[in-house]
């Protein structure tokens, strides 16, 4: 494993308080200064903070990831999004601890006051606060210590990307590390706000959760499948995975529900590592709990090489 990615997950795994990103950002600028890569700054409200690496002007591609982690999940976590049945069971698995809490919450509570029972009154007050108490704990509540896969593994694979990328290709790449994604994509939303004009058309490829799966897998939008570009991705993909145990896929932005800072962006690739089952199809887990350990350096490796060979041929 490099150095950069050895110290990001010894060190900085923690990057959800003002405090943690900046102890992050000073490190990722004293890393890319000795690349002799200049980091900028972009500030915007509720102290987001992107990081940008390149110029916007001359990049024939953009490459990013999101470096903010999330608090801790205190329920499994598991995202299917190879189709839309899956995606819509894991998004009603993830709402499980809420519906049950607020129903019988708010059932025995109005039973209570109708009734004049103190005691379901206290039953109901308990179990809707319990219902608070974890949503004020899954947004804004104590971080989730274990990292590596959300998203370690797209910060540490864009660092790859950066220290091996010939110097007379530089100009022709812009990374940008997006700062709250975890809170609804507000990192990537205020960059495509900022920089419309000098982003529009350009490709973006988005790494998010790329440590924990033995199949690679791209999502694509339509402008990108339609583009030059997606064949050479394509074929970069399949000369260097090829060479592996490791599996790759191509999959539609449409049929493919990923919801990481890409989908806002009309010609773009996200990029994650999944696990699949018979019928539900890939899928994510381990996300956003203390199991977010699996680092899996081959992938970032990989990921490294097919983009290294990408821009060699664009």
């Amino acid at each position: 494993m490099r150095k950069s990615s050895q110290e990001l997950l010894d060190n900085y795994q923690i990057r959800k308080s003002k405090t943690e990103k900046i102890a992050f950002i000073d490190w990722l600028e004293q890393q890319l200064g000795n690349q002799n890569y200049l980091l900028k700054k972009e500030h915007y409200e509720k102290d987001g903070v992107n990081l940008i690496v390149g110029d916007l002007e001359t990049a024939k591609i953009i490459l990013t990831a999101h470096y903010d982690t999330q608090a801790l999940s205190i329920f499994p976590i598991f995202m299917g999004f190879s189709n839309w049945i899956s995606f819509f069971i894991s998004q009603l698995w993830a709402m499980l601890p809420i519906v049950p809490l607020s129903f019988f919450g708010g059932t025995i509570l109005a039973s209570g006051i109708l009734t004049l029972s103190f005691k379901e009154i206290i039953i109901g007050i308990f179990l809707i606060s319990l219902m608070l108490l974890y949503c004020f704990q899954i947004t804004k509540g104590l971080a989730n210590k274990h990292t590596a896969n959300d998203n370690t593994s797209g910060v540490a694979t864009l660092l790859a990307i950066l220290e091996d990328l010939p110097e007379n290709k530089r100009e022709e790449v812009c990374f940008v590390f997006f700062d709250q994604e975890e809170i609804g994509l507000v990192g990537s939303q205020n960059f495509k706000k900022q920089h419309e004009p000098l982003i529009k058309g350009k490709p973006l490829i988005n790494f998010d959760c790329v440590s924990d799966g033995n199949t690679l897998f791209f999502v694509t939008k339509k402008a990108f499948r339609e583009s030059n570009y997606n064949n050479q991705l394509a074929e970069s993909t399949k000369k260097i995975v090829d060479k592996t145990e490791k599996d790759y896929k191509f999959g539609t932005a449409f049929k493919n529900i990923y919801t990481s800072d890409q989908i806002i962006f009309k010609n773009s690739v996200g990029v994650a590592a999944a696990k699949k089952l018979p019928i539900f199809g890939y899928y994510l887990n381990r996300i956003h709990t203390r199991k977010d350990t699996r680092f899996d350096y081959q992938n970032i490796e990989l990921l490294n090489q097919v983009i290294q060979d990408f821009i060699l041929h664009i």
